[in-house]
């Protein structure tokens, strides 16, 4: 996933444009509905890069690297789901594109909600791929508040180092130690002030459980049946907030079903968007 050649056809694909005071950097390939792809944190597009490919003969696969990952400049110190969501439709505006679908990854999902309740004339449809609507407990804003601390006092590889492992299955990591690594690695070089902006952005998102219950654009909604990061209890609880979901249980995943249970991920989103093309 992560090999020499990996790592060029990437460079080669990569678009930038400037948005407000930061570069954003994205890929767009394939044919067909346009699909737009959000990373979840401490992640950049690349995370995608396997995962599209079995879809890019039926879908324009637009990967964005959020502010402050991978390719893309951070910007002003403070972020914002909202912020970041204006960043999306920036690349939408650049690439004449109207109308799409969105996924995306745990905090890319709290993205694709501020934009769909944003701009939801721009969406066909969005997914929410291990990810919640629900704002977070005084608990958990605590410990967003201690992440940040500690990457910025520890730096971000010691964070790296602590938190994908937990994000995987037993089973997947013990067969899968070099790519777990690569991410990893890849974590590891993301600036510190971005990750602990990041870390309190998402303390400080609101809560979209009403606009779930009301919205009319289609959702679909991707749960790992071990998740420890977006619990499981609470993801069934989300799934029964829309008046209308189409709901995929990945029973071996944990937190990284894009790579714990691909086939059967690009499944689900492939008959969900056929299914509202009628």
């Amino acid at each position: 996933m992560f090999n020499d050649s990996t790592l060029a056809f990437e460079i080669f694909m990569d678009k930038i444009i400037q948005h407000l005071e930061s570069n954003i950097s994205y890929s767009i390939e394939g044919a067909g509905e346009t699909l737009v792809l959000l990373h979840g944190f401490c992640e950049d597009k690349s995370v995608w890069h396997e995962f599209k490919k079995p879809l890019l003969l039926n879908v324009n696969i637009i990967c964005i690297d959020l502010p402050g990952f991978g390719k893309s400049l951070p910007g002003n110190n403070h972020l914002s789901m909202e912020l970041i969501a204006d960043a999306v439709l920036s690349v939408l505006n650049e690439e004449q594109i109207e109308k799409c679908f969105l996924i995306g990854h745990s905090m890319g999902g709290y993205v694709a909600l501020s934009f769909a309740e944003k701009y939801s004339g721009r969406l066909k449809g969005f997914g929410l791929f291990h990810s919640s609507c629900f704002a977070d407990d005084e608990l958990k804003k605590e410990t967003r508040k201690k992440v940040a601390e500690f990457v910025v006092k520890n730096g971000s590889r010691a964070f790296a180092d602590q938190l994908f492992p937990t994000l995987f299955t037993t089973e997947f990591a013990d067969r899968n130690k070099e790519l777990i690594v690569a991410i990893e690695e890849k974590a590891a070089i993301i600036p510190e002030q971005s990750i602990a902006n990041a870390s309190l952005a998402m303390r400080e998102r609101i809560d979209k459980t009403d606009f779930l219950k009301n919205t009319k654009l289609p959702i679909l909604i991707i749960i790992g049946k071990n998740d420890l990061a977006i619990p499981f209890e609470r993801s069934v609880m989300m799934a029964h907030l829309p008046s209308t979901a189409v709901i995929c249980m990945l029973e071996k995943s944990a937190h990284m079903g894009m790579l714990e249970e691909p086939d059967k991920s690009i499944m689900a989103i492939l008959n969900w968007m056929k299914l509202l093309k009628g």
